[in-house]
């Protein structure tokens, strides 16, 4: 769930992530387990999907605060 607050996102997105790869984490236990993510990963992650935005380009329909 915190990994969720910190990326603003659903904790089915962050099960999906962990489960595509894209997102690693440590699973404990047999079946379904707990699954534990560094919060390193997951900042490292939030920083290497953020969008640059080119300054020259304007978006009307976004508001960039």
């Amino acid at each position: 769930k915190r990994a969720a607050e910190i990326l603003t996102v659903s904790p089915s997105l962050v099960y999906a992530l962990v489960a595509s790869g894209r997102l690693p984490a440590v699973r404990f236990g047999t079946g379904r387990g707990t699954i534990r993510l560094e919060e390193a990963d997951v900042q490292s992650y939030l920083e290497a999907t953020r969008v640059k935005v080119p300054v020259e380009h304007e978006f009307r329909h976004l508001r960039v605060s």
